[in-house]
């Protein structure tokens, strides 16, 4: 079983240190996966922001989007039954995040864009607190 807070530590120290949010709770968990900190945080680079700073897609939640991908992706791209498996999973993660959170859209969780229905701007490092948590809990239903 993973230790979740250990794992929510982890990503938001990674966060402190100055890494974006997908970095910080990707490479969280990289271990579990045999990927050293340099790669997990090299794979993830050009996710912070939104993606590239645009504000699209929480880098938070796609770092936690990225390790599902390593728990469940399918390598074969015949593998429908796999890629179906997969998405749901992503989806999973994604609505338990919208859930806490109100939107998987960083100008939206950053107060940026008006008229979303986040009630409050959450600040990056909760929202990698959450994704982690988030994640390790999948990962412990997963085992249990």
């Amino acid at each position: 079983m993973i230790n979740v807070e250990e794992k929510v530590q982890l990503a938001a120290k990674l966060k402190a240190e100055g890494y974006n949010c997908a970095q910080a709770v990707f490479a969280a968990f990289a271990e579990e996966y045999g990927i050293d900190k340099a790669t997990a945080v090299r794979l993830t680079a050009g996710l912070g922001g939104g993606v590239a700073k645009m504000k699209g897609v929480c880098g938070a939640y796609l770092g936690a989007a990225m390790l599902s991908g390593m728990e469940e992706g399918c390598v074969d791209p015949s593998d429908m039954a796999g890629k179906e498996h997969a998405y749901k999973v992503a989806q999973d993660l994604a609505n338990r995040f919208k859930e806490q959170n109100g939107s998987t859209i960083c100008a939206e969780l950053r107060g940026l864009k008006p008229n979303s229905d986040v009630k409050e701007i959450i600040p990056c490092g909760v929202l990698v607190e959450r994704a982690a948590r988030i994640y390790a809990e999948y990962l412990n239903a997963k085992k249990a």
